[in-house]
């Protein structure tokens, strides 16, 4: 990666206001693969998986903005991703696609709505999401506790409620379009002083508490995943989990307690392939990953493409280049002498 962000504390329970008056500047990278996006975001401590959904080679753009209790990010991908795992204690996210017309943007398998702002349920520790291609998307993570707090504070505890119950909210095309600016100035626009980060904080709370309370102006959307589509997120668990281990479709849905056809049929709907298919999507992000990193190979003790593809299930030297190659359109051994030349 061209650039390396500066490490923050998690924004989870742990979370605290930085200390000092340094200039806080926005961190931006960029990516070229899924796994490169997941370390991206442990490093504000979250622990995603993420796989490419579509093919093609992937340029992304990851954009942060830390301010203590509050972070900023903004995510430009080319291809369609998927990120699944824990988005940690005490915390909450207000999440929203730029155009507002993303139509593979999924949460929780469910299309999000036109205009709206996603993931804010409170009490919810998972986090599964798609991002469609050729798209940006802004989150602003921040703590449950300390949101909770300012809105006591503004005598409006009765939105608590909407906000453990509810997963998003549809606005107007016009209220998107300010969120979309004001987040746009905030990632460019350094932070000099702590008092600047306070106001900064301060005035998002009081934007999205303007919005949570706007009945006539939004609508809000209940977190209702269909039988079928918790599946789809309890198959994309089990298949990181699982993916070193030689598991057929019959072991994955008893595993899942399904049956094979509402799997087939699940996948095919929020994912676009078969679960033997994204299987083999999440061995081949883990292997790209490898591939990219002569750290990671280090810490298995991986020297050639053979012992890594083997490693990830991969047994036919010839079957696992192609379907690397037509993933990722690049080869192994590219990907592997990139992560040698710098």
């Amino acid at each position: 990666m061209p650039t390396r962000l500066i490490s923050h504390a998690s924004l989870g329970s742990s979370a605290q206001p930085s200390t000092g008056s340094k200039n806080i500047h926005s961190q931006i990278t960029a990516f070229r693969s899924a796994s490169e996006l997941k370390q991206l975001f442990q490093q504000i401590g979250k622990a995603f998986d993420a796989v490419q959904v579509s093919r093609g080679a992937l340029n992304g753009q990851f954009t942060q903005t830390n301010l203590g209790s509050m972070c900023l990010l903004e995510i430009r991908t080319n291809q369609r991703l998927l990120l699944n795992g824990d988005r940690g204690l005490d915390c909450m996210s207000f999440c929203f696609e730029a155009t507002g017309l993303a139509d593979e943007h999924l949460m929780f398998n469910k299309p999000i709505a036109p205009y709206s702002l996603n993931g804010f349920r409170q009490g919810q520790k998972e986090s599964h999401f798609q991002l469609t291609a050729n798209t940006t998307t802004y989150l602003v993570i921040l703590s449950v506790s300390r949101f909770n707090a300012f809105i006591a504070h503004c005598g409006a505890e009765e939105l608590i409620e909407h906000l453990e119950a509810n997963n998003a909210l549809q606005t107007t095309p016009a209220m998107h379009e300010k969120f979309r600016k004001k987040l746009q100035t905030l990632l460019v626009t350094p932070v000099v002083t702590m008092q600047q980060q306070r106001e900064i904080t301060n005035h998002l709370y009081r934007s999205f508490l303007h919005v949570l309370r706007d009945k006539s102006n939004v609508n809000y959307l209940s977190y209702a995943p269909s039988a079928r589509q918790e599946l789809v997120r309890e198959f994309v668990d089990f298949a990181f989990k699982n993916s070193r281990n030689n598991c057929n479709l019959d072991q994955i849905s008893e595993s899942l307690f399904a049956s094979r056809r509402t799997l087939i049929q699940g996948t095919k709907e929020s994912l676009g392939m078969g679960p033997m298919e994204m299987m083999k999507r999440v061995r081949l992000e883990q292997v790209n990953w490898i591939l990219r990193s002569t750290e990671a190979r280090a810490a298995e003790n991986f020297t050639t493409i053979t012992q890594v593809a083997q490693h990830y299930g991969f047994q036919s030297r010839g079957h696992f280049a192609k379907a690397y190659q037509h993933l990722f359109e690049e080869s192994p051994s590219e990907t592997w002498l990139k992560s040698t030349t710098g």
